[in-house]
């Protein structure tokens, strides 16, 4: 991270442990990302190695505002995935969650061994004299900077084994006059001013130089005390000389309010309700992840609707569900309404099926019968006036297994349909017509327009 690098080299007073510092920073060092790699690519690689960038999440009345990694400002977004939090990006929030009436509680979720000094102090006073409760909460560490700004919520709370304090600042300078003189080279600085030049490698730092440095330190210090115990008052001096605790020994030297395992149960502790929808918030976002993880994999559309639910605030995912439950009742409540008055059941508007509708489908069904039953009469196996089977005797004549029950309403003895000797004459009358036509058509015959009518009273010219 620049900020931090840059603070290091120009010899500034910082707020986190030397060897965190380093440690962070070569990791930094050695990330090669492709010059030609997409975007999405290198979030998705950043991720891998830093974890994922945590915003603000809002659960009403609660809102949980990320304090995690190592605390610079005015950060990049690159610097961002590689694990930063930025002083600018917490203030933003807490501006975020003021102008939000919804929310009456703010929870500093912190992971972070400091950082730069630079902005700490008025983010802490911020913090202190915030408009709403805020609680601080860690279950790895809230070292210098980072303990600095949790310091100031009204409840700290951390688990037993987790690391805090370290109230201590330090400015790192590198005295390289001894190598540079066995190597044979003397640095001669020309300068106005008795603290300039304070740091140029290969010289030391004379008495006055020594005591400015000293004297910022000493001042960055007293405030980071004096901070620590407007809030904390039970906290000695003795505590405060840059040392880190545990969790358990932080709680005994009056550095956090209370122990407490995890921030499942910090929430579980303070709201019920709200610990429930976190947990079912966690779930679905579980869900939607493997969903897109499916469909980017097969390709489709429902990758990019997760990626939109995931992107809501677990406030707008809240109003959603809302407003789903709302629009299923009153569907339910709709439909237990009972008959209207025609006897057919009620439904909401938008999808009511009227009489009319009913009424036109099944003519539509009655007229695709009519016209299977024209085409397809040889082939019926059933009669279909009165839909009895005609190879079956039950609803047939007395001895006449094929023909059908006289008592039927739809009964037509002059019927072919009904009576399968009706219909083989029929076909006879059949022939004798295509012959007669043949012959009319030829001109050796006149067309009968009065022929006799036959049985079923139908005329065979028609």
């Amino acid at each position: 991270m620049k900020n931090l690098n840059k603070d290091i080299k120009s010899h500034r007073p910082i707020l986190i442990q030397p060897a965190q510092a380093a440690e962070y920073l070569d990791r930094v060092a050695q990330v090669d990302v492709p010059l030609n790699a997409k975007a999405s690519d290198v979030e998705e690689f950043m991720a891998m190695v830093f974890g994922k960038v945590e915003v603000l999440e809002k659960f009403p009345p609660y809102a949980v505002i990320p304090v995690k990694g190592v605390i610079g400002r005015n950060l990049s977004e690159l610097e961002a995935m590689c694990g930063c939090c930025d002083i600018n990006d917490v203030q933003e929030m807490l501006e975020d969650c003021e102008r939000d009436a919804t929310i009456t509680t703010v929870i500093l979720n912190i992971d972070s061994p400091g950082g730069v000094s630079v902005g700490v102090p008025e983010l802490a006073e911020k913090i202190k004299n915030y408009s709403k409760k805020v609680i601080s909460f860690t279950s790895n560490e809230a070292c210098s900077a980072a303990y600095w700004i949790g310091s100031q919520a009204s409840e700290f709370y951390a688990t037993p084994s987790s690391t805090v304090g370290s109230i201590g600042v330090y400015v790192a300078f590198p005295d390289m006059s001894e190598a540079f003189k066995m190597d044979g080279i003397k640095m001669d600085v020309i300068k106005a001013g008795i603290y300039k030049g304070a740091g140029i490698p290969g010289t030391s730092l004379d008495n006055n130089q020594r005591k400015m440095l000293q004297d910022e330190v000493l001042e960055i210090h007293a405030d980071f005390k004096n901070a620590v115990k407007s809030v904390r008052s039970f906290v000695e001096d003795s505590s405060m000389e840059g040392q880190c605790f545990s969790g358990k020994r932080g709680a005994e030297a009056g550095l956090v309010t209370g122990l407490i395992n995890g921030f499942d149960e910090l929430m579980e502790s303070l709201d019920t309700d709200v610990h429930a929808q976190m947990e079912a918030d966690e779930e679905n976002d579980a869900r939607e992840e493997e969903t897109e993880e499916g469909e980017e994999s097969h390709g489709g559309g429902i990758g990019e609707n997760a990626k939109y639910m995931k992107k809501l605030s677990a406030a707008d995912k809240a109003l959603l569900g809302v407003n789903l439950k709302k629009a299923d009742d009153k569907m339910d409540a709709e439909e237990e309404e009972g008959e209207d008055e025609k006897g057919y059941p009620a439904q909401p508007e938008d999808r009511k099926i009227t009489p009319k509708m009913e009424d036109a489908e099944e003519k539509k069904s009655e007229d695709a019968e009519g016209e299977k039953c024209e085409e397809e009469i040889a082939e019926e196996e059933y009669c279909p006036k009165c839909g009895k089977p005609h190879d079956k005797p039950e609803g047939k004549m007395d001895d006449e297994a094929d023909k059908c029950d006289p008592d039927d309403p739809d009964y037509d003895p002059e019927d072919p349909d009904c009576d399968p000797d009706i219909k083989a004459d029929d076909e006879v009358s059949e022939e004798a017509k295509k012959k007669a036509d043949d012959e009319a058509d030829s001109g050796k015959r006149p067309i009968d327009t009065d022929e006799k009518h036959d049985r079923t009273g139908t005329n065979r010219h028609r």
